[in-house]
């Protein structure tokens, strides 16, 4: 019986394959319109509840996951509406990679396929055999079945994967022509293949960072050569950021720029490629080095809920951008986003507790010794992660806040950038003085000299929408609105 079941799966699954694909965009006077999003985490209701577990999990996500399907379903309404003849979506189409978020996400494009739009998809890092594949209908969290990338593949048939496009054979990576003259460059960023689930008593193992295989850029460079032995115009998507929209990205946050990004960025730019779309890090931000624009989409399922408006003039010589932010929601589910924002302060104080623990903690004793030569006191220090990232929050929580706010939303500006700075400012001599008493605003102004020379750019970078802060190459690239010659 399994093996017939078996067999009846696989023979279904061909079928589907065999279907005939969309044809290629027609292009028209106004050229080709596009749209793009990311990041919607789409999270199946069938896998919420009214229980303890989803209640949990929405208190301690900035994005509103319990209702990323109904967002899914608006956008989708709305994408209907507004005609374009191509939907992107640049990874992180699920939250954490379930087999019935996939489901559900798939049923929503077949809407759009319905309307006579076609959706394009990559993966994301939460994509495929993700370890925290969970339902929240009861009142714990339980695993559920994720996808391997050929249950992927298989899914999503209908959006890139299928007849009219060309597959790597070693990643996710595909390139199609949607329109005569004009390729898409779809990049699989990915590391699923070294994810590990954790059954049966195996160590979990998940990677949300990212690197483009050798072969696969060897694959790319082909790809490359005979769109630029065709005269065709490319754009290209991957999930991972290929350049920096912060100084410091890559040592700073090296999760959400691919590893081998100097080297991916070659390849691109010796094959023409002007514009490469991304997601992953939840910032709308548009960043270009070096003759490529990274043109990051935040979150579909995070406020503001960003929506990208690509067209391609009719002669392929021009690419623009608008951006949109969704509108389409309740005021209240509007506010309760921001509010899931605000409070992400929290988390993300937590985060880089954690992070920098291991080195604070490490030298913990040349700390106080170096304090009590001095004569202060050091019985307040932080004795671990959590009370670290406790004190952070007391009195960093308003300048995180406004900043991560900044962020979400792009087009960051100097006035915005100054009050975050002047407020961290004072967030770290008022941790001073909480730690040493008086003393502590001495050893804060000390700090303060010292550290934010440092500091400074990475800040102003990224408050100030500025690339390469400082140096003859300083750049600053408009988020919002944008025209990118081929």
């Amino acid at each position: 019986m399994k093996n017939f079941l078996a067999m009846m799966g696989s023979l279904l699954l061909a079928v589907i394959a065999a279907l005939p694909a969309r044809g290629n965009t027609v292009m028209n006077d106004a050229g080709v319109k596009i749209m793009v999003i990311s990041d919607p985490h789409l999270l199946a209701p069938s896998l919420v509840g009214n229980s303890m577990a989803a209640k949990q999990l929405a208190a301690g996500d900035m994005k509103l996951v319990l209702e990323s399907d109904l967002i899914v379903g608006r956008m989708v309404d709305e994408i209907i509406k507004e005609k374009p003849q191509l939907l992107l979506i640049t990874g992180d189409l699920t939250f954490n990679g379930s087999r019935a978020s996939h489901e559900r996400l798939v049923s929503h494009l077949e809407r759009l396929e319905q309307a006579g739009v076609r959706a394009l998809v990559i993966p994301g890092n939460h994509d495929i055999k993700c370890p925290y594949s969970k339902s929240y209908a009861g009142e714990a969290a339980e695993p559920v079945a994720t996808v391997s990338s050929e249950e992927f593949a298989q899914l999503y048939s209908r959006c890139g994967y299928g007849a009219g496009s060309k597959c790597e054979p070693n990643s996710l990576s595909y390139t199609c022509e949607p329109a005569e003259g004009l390729m898409l460059l779809c990049i699989d960023s990915n590391r699923y293949d070294e994810n590990r689930l954790g059954r049966n008593g195996e160590k979990v193992v998940y990677h949300n960072e990212g690197a483009v295989k050798p072969e696969t850029l060897e694959w790319i460079k082909e790809q490359l050569d005979e769109a630029k032995a065709g005269g065709k115009r490319v754009i290209a998507l991957m999930h991972h950021h290929l350049v920096e929209h912060i100084d410091g990205e890559a040592k700073l946050l090296p999760n959400y720029i691919v590893a081998n990004h100097e080297q991916v960025a070659k390849v691109l730019r010796d094959g023409g490629v002007k514009v490469v779309f991304t997601g992953h890090l939840h910032i709308t931000d548009a960043a270009t080095i070096d003759g490529i624009t990274d043109v990051a989409t935040g979150s579909a399922s995070t406020y503001p809920l960003p929506m990208r408006i690509i067209t391609v003039s009719p002669e392929l010589e021009m690419l623009s951008i608008e951006t949109r932010f969704f509108d389409g929601l309740d005021e209240e589910l509007l506010q309760r986003g921001r509010q899931q924002v605000e409070n992400s302060a929290v988390t993300v104080a937590g985060m880089l507790s954690r992070r920098l623990w291991p080195k604070i903690s490490g030298r913990m004793d040349q700390l106080k010794q170096m304090l009590e030569m001095q004569g202060m006191q050091a019985t307040k220090l932080p004795q671990n992660a959590q009370e670290l990232s406790d004190l952070l929050v007391r009195h960093l929580r308003e300048p995180l806040t406004k900043g991560l706010l900044e962020m979400s939303r792009g087009n960051e500006n100097e006035g915005n950038a100054i009050v975050v700075i002047d407020g961290i400012k004072q967030g770290v001599k008022g941790m001073m003085v909480e730690l040493l008493g008086d003393e502590g605003e001495m050893m804060a102004e000390f700090l303060i000299d010292e550290m934010f020379p440092r500091v400074e750019p990475m800040l102003k970078s990224a408050l100030e929408d500025v690339n390469h802060v400082g140096v003859s190459d300083e750049s600053r690239t408009d988020d919002h609105v944008l025209s990118i010659k081929f």
